[in-house]
């Protein structure tokens, strides 16, 4: 979940910077191809992903939690292995890769955060979103079904001294549990499940599956996504699954804040009340008081005046971005309920687009 905190953007900025001078500086060194410069392909090298069946949500965060993977804060390995988990894991499950013959899309960042990660080279810093696609009898017109697989960091400032001025910043990882392990989960199981039911036959238009980059950085990955492909549907809608599964007696917040998103909301809390799926109407992420505080990647579609639904759990704020956003407040029966509501509304909408 991206919150909208100037602050905090701040931040996650100073994070990427430091983690990329300290953290990655030791591996960098060693995948140094014979031109000196350091490619996508050369740094992948996990087998992980390759066999979803042996997989399912809880086994897809454990592995997204894990040391090998943990904060998947953009710009370091964590966060490229991730992509490469996703990527593998789609073309296991039988997707086609949406991009020209490939699954990674890649997005290049903005000016503020090409200075960051490398103020000397403004066109050599990128990252991917992981992209596939069960291709329908009508290609003009889709569905993306999107989560976000970036996290952060948590800082602090530690004084070093009672009497001094001076002061260190701690970075600690964090598993990052519900945001968003827990929407990844939902996105590659739904993959596993619709490209089962339409082995033999093709859904009524595209169903796209994006795992969406730099959501944490202000929606970069999902933005330049909507700006590159959106010309390339005459139609199509977006359902985003962001901050689910956590334990409590907090629901799904379904209220929705925009009308054009109103018969997109309404037909999945039909199927939601079908699949008895527990949800309340509030709207996603608000805090205490009640005023919303952050975003996700759906509203990247909006913004181009399309139609997008956000999948997200009412309670999050406080928990996300924190250390107590770990494994040990996951519900994987909700996230599965989640799931399998998530698909059948797919199946049972698959000749409409909002």
């Amino acid at each position: 979940m991206y919150i909208k905190n100037k602050l905090i953007s701040i931040v996650s900025s100073v994070l990427v910077l430091n983690l990329l001078f300290t953290g990655c500086s030791s591996s960098l060194d060693k995948d140094v191809s014979s031109k000196g410069i350091v490619t996508y392909e050369e740094n992948l090298t996990t087998e992980a992903g390759k066999n979803p069946e042996k997989l399912d949500v809880e086994g897809i965060m454990n592995e997204l939690t894990s040391d090998e993977y943990l904060s998947r804060v953009v710009g370091t390995d964590e966060n490229t292995r991730s992509a490469e988990f996703i990527k593998n894991y789609f073309e296991a499950v039988g997707l086609e890769p949406f991009n020209n013959g490939s699954f990674y899309h890649e997005v290049y960042l903005n000016k503020e955060m090409r200075a960051i990660f490398n103020p000397n080279e403004e066109n050599d810093n990128k990252v991917n979103n992981i992209i596939g696609v069960i291709k329908g009898k009508d290609s003009s017109k889709a569905v993306v079904i999107s989560a976000h697989f970036d996290h952060v960091t948590v800082r602090e400032r530690v004084e070093e001294t009672s009497s001094s001025e001076t002061s260190r910043v701690k970075v600690t990882k964090i598993q990052g549990a519900i945001d968003n392990a827990s929407g990844i989960s939902v996105l590659l199981e739904s993959a596993k499940d619709l490209t089962k039911y339409y082995k033999n036959k093709k859904p009524e238009h595209d169903i796209i599956f994006a795992a969406f980059n730099a959501e944490e950085l202000g929606l970069i990955g999902s933005s330049k996504f909507v700006e590159e492909f959106k010309d390339n549907y005459e139609d199509w809608y977006n359902i985003n699954i962001d901050c689910i599964g956590m334990k409590g007696n907090e629901g799904l917040a379904v209220k929705n804040n925009n009308p054009l998103c109103q018969e997109l909301y309404d037909d999945f809390i039909e199927v939601l009340d079908e699949d008895k799926v527990y949800y309340e109407m509030v709207p996603y992420a608000r805090n205490e008081e009640g005023r919303i505080v952050g975003s996700s990647d759906h509203m990247s579609f909006r913004r181009g005046n399309d139609a997008s639904l956000v999948i997200g759990q009412d309670g999050i704020v406080g928990i996300v971005h924190s250390e107590a956003d770990n494994m040990s407040i996951v519900d994987f029966e909700l996230i599965d309920s989640i799931k399998d509501a998530l698909v059948d509304f797919i199946i049972k909408s698959d000749n409409k687009i909002y």
